[in-house]
C-alpha cells in the first residue's frame, strides 16, 4: 500500500485537532475531537480514526507535545532532585528581584519545582575560563545518589558552577549516578544549556529534569498506540520551540526543546508559510484557542527569535526559541469581578472539562465562548460543523451573574466582556511590537486557532494593521504546521572571547565541531547530505553586559573582528536605539550557535478556483454585535461555497467547521486562489 499521507496532530485545552495531506494529490482530509486530559493520547487516537486516515497509508506522523508543557503549568512533573556545586544550594530561591504582583505586602512566592531538600551540594569546582579548582569529591555525589534512592527521586538535574566552560565533573557525575541509579533520569546542564547565567542555566537543566521521565513515557505509551490503534510504525516527529520538528528519540533526549511547541509550529508552519505566499514579508502570526492566545512575529521573513521565556513565575527557559507571548484570553476564559468590583476576563479558564457553560458539560462560569454565542457571532446550530451541540440558554444563565451585579442586560455584559479580553490582546500584541522598535504599520496579521478570526479584525483595526489573512483550516493551524516544518536542531558552544583575546583558528574549529555534530544527528534522522542547510550565529554583548544579542555570523572562515562588531552595532541600535562608544567597552563574543536544518517533504497550498457569485455562498442574514455601532442585520458566508476573487463589505460572519471570522462594518474581503481569506480592515 502506497505511502501518500503527512499527517499533523495538535492537542488544545479543549480539542484535538489531526490533518493530513496527501502529498501526491494535493487531498486533505481533518477531523476535531474533544481533548482527553490527563494523558490526551485517546483523544489523538479518537481524531486520527475520525478523519479517515489509514495509518498503513502515513508517510509521517508529526505531533505537537504539549504534555511537557502541560506537565509543567499543572506541576504534575517527577520528582526530582538537583545536584549543584557546594555553597550554591540557594540559586534556585535566589532567582531573580521579581514579585507577581507589586500591591500585595502578604504574597508568598509559589513553591520551588525542586524542594530544597531535594537540592544536594558537591565538592567541586570549575573556574570561570574552565580550569579545575577544586577535584570532583565522587563519595559526594555517591552520598547524593543514596539520598536520591531513599527519597524516591525519579529524576536528577546536575548544574554545576561554570560548568558550561569545562563539563568534565558533570559528565564524571552522569556516569556515577547512572551506575548507582538506574531507571533513574539523569539531566546535565553541559548538554540542556551550556551558556553563561546561573540562575537561568539552573532553571533549565531543573525543567528539562523535572518533565523527561513524564515526556519519554509518553512518546513511548504514543507509539505504542500507534501501533496498535492505528497499524502506524512510521517515523514519529515532534514539534519544537525552536521551529522545527526532531525525531522522537531526540525529543526523549531533550525534553525542554518540545516546549511551547504546537502554537509555535502554527507560527512557523502556517503564518511564516501563508504570509510570504500573499506577499507579505513581515507578519504578526496571531493564534486564540480555548484556553490563551499567542502572539510571535516575524519580520523580513524570519521569526523573532529569544533566549529566555518563562512557563511559571520566575523559572525562565534559556534556550533559543520561536519568541511567542502568551496571553490569557482564550474562548475558555472566565468573566469574574474581583474585589474592587472590576470587571476581568482570564487567565481562569474552564478548559476542556466542564468547558463553557454553553457546551452543557457542568460550566457554570461565563466565558467568551458564551459572550460571542449571545452577542450572535457564533452560531449555536453550526459549532463544530454542526458535530456539537451548544446551548444558548445555559450560556445566557452563566453571563446574568455578570449582568445582574452591574445592572446591565446579558447583552450587554457579553459585549463588555468582548471588548475588555479585545483590549486585552490589543495591549499584549502592541507593547511586544513597539518594544523592539516595530512599527504595527508594516505588518499583516496572520489569524488563526479557533478563535483568532473572532479578534483579528478589531485588533487590527485598533493598532493600524491593515491587512487581515485568514488561511484554510484557522482551526488546524498548530497541526497543519507541524506538517510544513523541517527537522531543525540548534547546537552552541561557549567561547567569551573580546578581539584582544580572540582566537581565529579555535573559533572557526569550533564552528566546524558545531556542523559535523549537526550533521552527525540530521543523519541519523535519515536527512541526505544535500538537504542539509547549516546557519551560523554569534551571541554578542558588551564585555561587562550579562545579556547577548544574537547576530549571524559572517560568511565563510572568521579572521577579523570588524564585521562581527558591525553586526552587533546594528543589533543593539535597532533593540535599544543606541549603542555605546567603542573606547567605553569592549565587545565580547559569548557562543557559537549553529541552527542545522535538515529538508523534508512538506505540502503545499494548491490554487484552484471556486467559481460562481456570492448569492450562493449566503447562508442566512441574523442580528450581530459590533463594538460602536451595536447589533446590525449581518449577512452569514459559508467559506467553502465563497467564489474566488470577488469582493465583499461587512458586516459578515463568514462560518466555516473550525472557525468563526468575524467582518466588521467597512471592511472588504475577498477570497484568494490559495483559498485565503483576505480583509481590509479599513484603520482609523
Amino acid at each position: 500500500m502506497a505511502k501518500e499521507w503527512l499527517v499533523g496532530s495538535d492537542i488544545g485545552g479543549a480539542f484535538t485537532d489531526i490533518i493530513g495531506v496527501n502529498i501526491k494529490t494535493g487531498e486533505v482530509r481533518r477531523a476535531k475531537v474533544p481533548s482527553t486530559p490527563p494523558l490526551y493520547i485517546d483523544g489523538v487516537i479518537n481524531g486520527l480514526k475520525k478523519s479517515g486516515l489509514r495509518g498503513e497509508e502515513c508517510l509521517s506522523f508529526r505531533h505537537g507535545a504539549t504534555i511537557s508543557t502541560n506537565a509543567i503549568l499543572e506541576r504534575r512533573g517527577a520528582k526530582t532532585a538537583l545536584i549543584t556545586t557546594k555553597g550554591f544550594r540557594d540559586v534556585l530561591t535566589g532567582g531573580r528581584a521579581e514579585r507577581i504582583s507589586a500591591f500585595e505586602l502578604n504574597w508568598d512566592p509559589p513553591e520551588l519545582i525542586v524542594p530544597r531538600r531535594n537540592i544536594l551540594e558537591v565538592e567541586e569546582r570549575i573556574g570561570p575560563w574552565g580550569e579545575v579548582i577544586t577535584p570532583l569529591n565522587e563519595d559526594d555525589v555517591r552520598a547524593a545518589a543514596r539520598k536520591c534512592r531513599k527519597r524516591g527521586i525519579e529524576s536528577i538535574a546536575v548544574c554545576y558552577m561554570d560548568s558550561f566552560m569545562n563539563p568534565v565533573h558533570e559528565y564524571r557525575t552522569k556516569e556515577i549516578l547512572e551506575k548507582e541509579l538506574p531507571g533513574v533520569d539523569i539531566t546535565i546542564s553541559y548538554e540542556v544549556r551550556p551558556e553563561m547565567l546561573e540562575f537561568e542555566r539552573t532553571t533549565t537543566t531543573v525543567l528539562n529534569a523535572y518533565v523527561s521521565p513524564v515526556l519519554r513515557r509518553y512518546i513511548a505509551l504514543l507509539a505504542k498506540r500507534l501501533k496498535e490503534d492505528w497499524n502506524y510504525e512510521g517515523p514519529l516527529l515532534i514539534t519544537t520551540g525552536f521551529g522545527g520538528v526532531v525525531d522522537s528519540e531526540q525529543a526523549v533526549k531533550n525534553p525542554a526543546w518540545t516546549f511551547n511547541s504546537s502554537p509555535i509550529s502554527g507560527a512557523m508552519g502556517m503564518a511564516g508559510y501563508v504570509g510570504p505566499l500573499v506577499g507579505f514579508e513581515n507578519v504578526l502570526a496571531f493564534e486564540s484557542g480555548s484556553t490563551t492566545s499567542n502572539i510571535s512575529i516575524i519580520y523580513k521573513g524570519s521569526p523573532v527569535m529569544t533566549h529566555e521565556w518563562r512557563i511559571l513565575w520566575n523559572v525562565p527557559c534559556c534556550l533559543w526559541s520561536v519568541d511567542t507571548v502568551y496571553m490569557g484570553t482564550g474562548g475558555g476564559s472566565i468573566g469574574w469581578i474581583d474585589k474592587g468590583g472590576l470587571l476581568n476576563v482570564g487567565p481562569r479558564s474552564q478548559g476542556a472539562v466542564p468547558g463553557p457553560a454553553c457546551y452543557g458539560q457542568g460550566g457554570e462560569e461565563p466565558t467568551l465562548t458564551d459572550a460571542h454565542l449571545i452577542l450572535g457571532r457564533l452560531n449555536p446550530n453550526y459549532f463544530l460543523g454542526g458535530a456539537m451541540k451548544i446551548y444558548p440558554e445555559l450560556a445566557r444563565k452563566a453571563m446574568k451573574k455578570i449582568a445582574e451585579y452591574y445592572g446591565w442586560t446579558v447583552e450587554e455584559a457579553a459585549a463588555n466582556m468582548v471588548m475588555i479580553a479585545t483590549n486585552n490582546l490589543m495591549l499584549g500584541i502592541r507593547l511586544q511590537l513597539v518594544a523592539r522598535g516595530l512599527d504595527p504599520r508594516d505588518f499583516a496579521m496572520v489569524a488563526y486557532g479557533g478563535g483568532g478570526p473572532f479578534y483579528a479584525c478589531d485588533l487590527s483595526r485598533e493598532m493600524g494593521i491593515s491587512t487581515v489573512i485568514i488561511p484554510p483550516w484557522p482551526g488546524y493551524a498548530s497541526a497543519f504546521g507541524s506538517i510544513r516544518v523541517d527537522l531543525k536542531h540548534v547546537f552552541t558552544h561557549p567561547m567569551h572571547v573580546t578581539e584582544r583575546t580572540v582566537d581565529y583558528d579555535r573559533l572557526n574549529k569550533n564552528f566546524e565541531e558545531l556542523m559535523e555534530r549537526a550533521r552527525r544527528v540530521l543523519s541519523m534522522e535519515g536527512v541526505e547530505e544535500e538537504k542539509i542547510i547549516m546557519r551560523r550565529y554569534l551571541d554578542v554583548k558588551y564585555f561587562s553586559q550579562s545579556r547577548f544579542l544574537t547576530v549571524e555570523a559572517p560568511p565563510g572562515e572568521i579572521r577579523d573582528f570588524k564585521g562581527i562588531t558591525e553586526r552587533f552595532l546594528q543589533a543593539m541600535q535597532a533593540e535599544y536605539g543606541y549603542t555605546i562608544p567603542p573606547f567605553y567597552d569592549e565587545v565580547e563574543i559569548v557562543n557559537l550557535r549553529v541552527e542545522a536544518i535538515g529538508l523534508i517533504q512538506k505540502p503545499e497550498l494548491k490554487k484552484g478556483e471556486v467559481k460562481g457569485d456570492l448569492k450562493r455562498a449566503i447562508k442566512e442574514t441574523r442580528k450581530v454585535w459590533f463594538k460602536g455601532v451595536g447589533f446590525v442585520d449581518t449577512t452569514i458566508y459559508e467559506r467553502d461555497n465563497l467564489p474566488t476573487g470577488i469582493e465583499f463589505k461587512g458586516p459578515a460572519i463568514i462560518e466555516q467547521e473550525d472557525a468563526t471570522t468575524v467582518i466588521p462594518p467597512g471592511a472588504k474581503a475577498k477570497r484568494d486562489l490559495y483559498g485565503n481569506i483576505i480583509v481590509h480592515v479599513g484603520v482609523r
